[in-house]
């Protein structure tokens, strides 16, 4: 069998520029031939904007369990509102 070798792009797009880094740092640490391939298929999926960039880098780490990032909804209270909430609270606690 012929070595497999990386695939190389041009891009100035950031997002692409980290997920090649990516890409080389686990070409360069596997010593399989179908891990090679899978890999090169992986970027050249993500050039041709077939999968996306979270896919990419689920699939590159090899399935792990990652937590993945999700925003939580931040609620924010006026003071005036949240003192007078306080105090309505605490006369409710008092009185029982």
């Amino acid at each position: 069998m012929s070595e497999v070798k990386k695939v190389s792009f041009e891009s100035s797009d950031f997002k692409f520029t980290a997920a090649y880094n990516e890409y080389l740092k686990n070409f360069q640490e596997t010593e399989g031939e179908e891990e090679k391939t899978r890999l090169n298929d992986l970027i050249t999926s993500l050039n041709n904007s077939e999968i996306s960039y979270p896919d990419f880098y689920s699939e590159v780490k090899g399935g792990e369990d990652r937590y993945r990032f999700h925003r939580t909804k931040i609620t924010s209270v006026r003071k005036y509102q949240y003192r007078k909430d306080e105090q309505k609270a605490g006369r409710i606690k008092r009185h029982k």
